[in-house]
């Protein structure tokens, strides 16, 4: 279950020796500005307030159900301080489960991805011509890990809002998942390397790529691995918990059956072994992937254990 193992690695730099033979596809900085093919309007798609006490975290979620088919080119998060993560996923509405907002756990998801973000997380505008389709009747979750570092309450409001193009104007419709693993396990005092794999279920086009780690993390690399031939780069950056940010990529073509490696560098500086989980004092090794086309994938690609998919 678990691929790890020690490394000398220095803060923010690539493991040592970790380095194949790779091609390397043309990445685009995240636009802070509205590209010129986009001319609709932004607006807020759901959010949920919330309080926090002083020293603690916990989970709040806000359910929506959609009035319209919806084509989304665009999206940006609504991250006050305090939002340690958002996960917005969708899929059939459920009896007993109204729309509002409730306390809820790091479980409590719908079946398919549509967001995530993260500490700093910038603006993300897909490819002209590209948008997820959020379908009438279908009922939007959006699930906020909140966490308050301070010794006095705070309160905030945290959400997604999204710009809408069309349906004339769409070519392609993408879906969005996470791969990586949840087979982590990290020594206290040691850096450790873990590695997990998504395996394609059909041929797909990846075009954008985001880290998601916890605090102990110092590096993320992601690699395309098309069968037979070189793996392919499409993320290879140091990691900063504050910074995690979706960025355009080259599209790359994947198979069914190609797979898409994520490697994870941890720096446990603390006395205890780190494990997975949605804790702030847990870890992580995510990459989340926006692919065409949109096939109907659960949220979590993870090849190397069974966890829940959704509610």
């Amino acid at each position: 279950m678990l691929v790890a193992c020690g490394s000398n690695v220095d803060d923010g730099k690539a493991p040592e020796g970790k380095t194949p033979d790779t091609k390397t596809p043309d990445t685009k900085d995240p636009d802070t500005k509205t590209p010129t093919n986009v001319d609709g309007d932004w607006q807020e798609l759901i959010t949920a307030t919330w309080t926090m006490p002083p020293g603690d975290e916990g989970y709040v979620c806000a359910r929506k159900t959609v009035d319209r088919d919806m084509y989304v080119t665009s999206f940006e998060a609504i991250n006050p301080f305090g939002t340690h993560h958002t996960l917005l996923t969708v899929g059939e509405p459920q009896d007993g489960k109204p729309d509002g907002i409730e306390p809820c756990n790091a479980g409590t998801n719908r079946t398919h991805s549509l967001f995530g973000s993260g500490v700093g997380t910038d603006t993300l505008y897909f490819p002209e011509g590209t948008a997820i389709l959020v379908p009438k009747g279908q009922q939007l979750l959006l699930n906020l890990h909140l966490y308050n570092a301070n010794d006095a309450d705070i309160e905030g409001l945290s959400g997604t809002k999204i710009i809408e193009i069309p349906e004339a104007d769409v070519t392609e419709l993408a879906e969005g998942v996470l791969a990586g693993t949840v087979a982590i396990k990290i020594p206290p005092n040691e850096t450790t390397v873990t590695t997990g794999h998504c395996t394609m279920s059909q041929d797909f086009t990846i075009f954008a790529v985001a880290p998601h780690m916890h605090q102990l993390g110092v590096y993320e690399r992601v690699f395309a691995e098309p069968a037979g031939k070189e793996p392919i780069s499409i993320h290879d950056e140091p990691y900063t918990f504050d910074e995690q940010s979706y960025k355009l990529i080259e599209p790359v073509a994947l198979a069914k059956g190609d797979k898409v490696r994520v490697e994870c560098t941890h720096q446990n500086t603390t006395n205890k072994m780190v494990t997975f989980g949605e804790s702030s004092f847990a870890e992580m090794c995510f990459a989340g992937l926006y692919r065409i086309p949109a096939v109907g994938s659960p949220l979590i690609c993870v090849d190397d254990f069974a966890v829940p998919r959704g509610e």
